[in-house]
């Protein structure tokens, strides 16, 4: 398998290494921005409602999330990958421009709409940038691209994350939504940029203008890969919600000043990404070069496993900032990397359709059942503080169980 340096030699790895490389870079605008919007609606719906309201609003993102899909596939039938992925930043900064202003009003549904669309609107976003990288990249070349141009998106988190946790207590926490709308410019044009030089890619006449459905949804029946993609994602974000949730309770309980808790929640999603990019640039291309996927896939549960252990173990706000820690930075990393490999050789369709539903979809569908049944036992009674972190060791355990036949049949026909 060629290194990076390797393949950066040849005329065919200079071309599509510029054409990632800027998607990468458009990528640093846009997660900078979403690490200017992530902690500061977490803060502002904090400041209008209890941590115990949060499952509620999770529990309202699936029903978003389909609705912004669907649209999403019609767009794309409509007019094309790239101005579909125009169109849905050019969206979303709308969105946070009128949120700013709406938000003066102090009407709390709006703060709770506007904490809703912050959960779906990224991931969506974020499947576009893999769909047209899994799309100019092969195989081999994924392995070789993935975990650096993935780092740069991880370097606009960690810039972001600073650039709130130092500032926000200056210029507030609602400034910081307009910030956000503003990254989406540069990100735009570094990714227009990427489609001219990379080319974009084009259905096949079976597929062309949405011609098998505008999500492709029977593809979740035909292609097994895909389907146990969508099965630990779903399992794998259970894990990752109930992290979340205890972590933000424990901190809604330390500091109980909006400001305040944006600037730690800020610093925490540095860390978070400090450890994301270290890993994108340091150990993941060695793992992508030398380790089966499967086995990769395999051991990221079982860390899980032991982190979720130690917090039963030892309860509080450092042990639960440390588990979710892990899985954040994980989740960003080596988990996304090594399994955004397994798209490569797919169908259009696959790649810019499927894969919302399967990634985008389960992804946000899990967070809302997982807030849904919390809901219920909290209207039932209080949650034990251990329960969160014995149901995610339980649900990593699954994801563990999952993993072994993702890769399977692609181990047998690639080796890798």
């Amino acid at each position: 398998m060629p290194t990076l340096t390797a393949a950066l030699k040849t005329e065919r790895g200079l071309h599509v290494a510029k054409a990632v490389f800027l998607a990468g870079f458009s990528a640093m605008f846009l997660f900078c921005g979403y690490e200017f919007i992530r902690s500061t609606a977490e803060s502002i719906f904090l400041s209008h409602f209890s941590a115990e309201s949060k499952p509620y609003a999770l529990s309202c993102v699936p029903v978003m999330m389909l609705a912004l899909i669907y649209l999403y596939g019609r767009l794309l039938s409509a007019v094309g990958s790239a101005r579909a992925m125009a169109g849905s930043m050019l969206i979303s900064a709308a969105v946070f421009t009128l949120a700013f202003f709406g938000l003066k009003t102090g009407n709390k549904w709006l703060v709770f709409m506007f904490y809703v669309f912050k959960e779906s609107y990224v991931v969506i976003i974020a499947e576009q940038y893999w769909s047209f990288i899994n799309s100019t990249l092969k195989d081999e070349e994924g392995r070789v691209f993935n975990g650096p141009v993935a780092g740069l998106g991880a370097l606009g988190s960690l810039a972001g994350g600073f650039i709130l946790s130092r500032y926000v207590v200056a210029l507030h926490s609602e400034t910081f939504i307009l910030l956000s709308a503003a990254a989406f410019m540069p990100a735009l044009a570094l990714f227009w940029l990427a489609y001219k030089q990379g080319g974009e890619p084009a259905p096949t006449q079976a597929e062309a203008r949405g011609r098998k459905g505008h999500l492709h949804l029977s593809i979740l029946k035909e292609n097994r890969t895909v389907l146990y993609i969508a099965m630990i994602i779903f399992t794998a974000q259970v894990v990752g919600t109930l992290l979340d949730l205890r972590f933000t309770q424990l901190a809604r309980e330390v500091l109980p000043e909006k400001d305040l808790r944006t600037a730690f929640f800020g610093s925490f999603w540095m860390k978070v990404n400090i450890f994301s990019f270290s890993m994108q640039f340091l150990l993941t291309p060695l793992l992508l070069r030398y380790i089966k996927v499967r086995w990769i896939q395999v051991a990221i549960p079982v860390v899980h496993i032991g982190a979720c252990a130690f917090l039963l173990m030892r309860p509080g706000i450092f042990t639960a900032g440390l588990a979710f820690l892990l899985f954040k930075g994980m989740d960003y990393s080596i988990f996304r990397a090594s399994k955004e490999t397994l798209y490569i050789p797919f169908s259009y369709d696959t790649r810019y359709r499927a894969k919302q539903v399967a990634d985008a979809f389960s992804y946000r569908f899990s967070k809302g059942v997982t807030s849904v049944v919390l809901s219920a036992a909290t209207a039932a009674g209080a949650i034990p503080a251990a329960a969160y972190a014995g149901a995610a060791m339980l649900f990593s355990g699954l994801w563990t169980g999952i993993a072994f036949p993702l890769t399977s049949n692609r181990d047998k026909v690639t080796g890798n």
